[in-house]
């Protein structure tokens, strides 16, 4: 009797530990991650975790006039555009933008998108640019996505990866283009407790 009441309840616990949600995996691996103390502040393109606000500026100019990498534009219009050449299945561009926090880089709002791309003929789909664009951030990041499913029937599912201190949030915006976000999850908690 006692061996099949062990049983069942080594199956329940079990049954429980497969079931967490999304949410609860997430949060766990953020725990994790944040216990580590690792940093990790490189955000893509030389762009990083608490670079202040003139370095960022002065390594713009230089990207814009001597690489010819950064340029003022994409869908909107006053964030910076650069070329992913060879990054995506097709030519594309990530527009962004840095949020800044008492003067330093604290996250990073991007949208990727593929150039000159016609969705409503079906030449592309943004399920495609999703997994295209998850792809690149595995590669960039060399941590795999957690998919998040969401509670609301007409709202898309999105995607977190968090390694160290950065966490890297993927989902799809109303356009055509995946939105992406990155956040110095350690900076986050300094302002949360301020």
């Amino acid at each position: 009797m006692f061996k099949v009441l062990g049983l069942l309840i080594v199956i329940t616990f079990l049954f429980y530990q497969c079931t967490d949600s999304p949410e609860a995996q997430y949060k766990a691996l953020e725990k994790t991650e944040l216990r580590s103390g690792v940093r990790y502040d490189s955000i893509f393109k030389g762009v990083y975790f608490g670079m202040k606000h003139q370095d960022f500026r002065d390594y713009c100019y230089k990207k814009n006039t001597i690489d010819h990498d950064f340029k003022m534009g994409g869908p909107n219009g006053s964030w910076l555009e650069s070329k992913l050449s060879g990054e995506l299945s097709y030519p594309a561009a990530i527009n962004f933008y840095p949020v800044f926090t008492a003067g330093v880089i604290t996250e990073m709002n991007a949208l990727v998108y593929y150039d000159n791309a016609v969705f409503k003929d079906g030449t592309f789909d943004k399920d495609s640019l999703l997994l295209d664009v998850i792809t690149m951030m595995e590669r960039w990041y060399r941590k795999p996505f957690l998919k998040i499913k969401s509670p609301y029937t007409f709202k898309d599912d999105i995607y977190v990866s968090v390694r160290g201190n950065r966490r890297v949030t993927v989902y799809p915006a109303q356009t055509p283009e995946i939105k992406v976000w990155i956040v110095d999850l350690y900076a986050k908690k300094e302002t949360e407790n301020q």
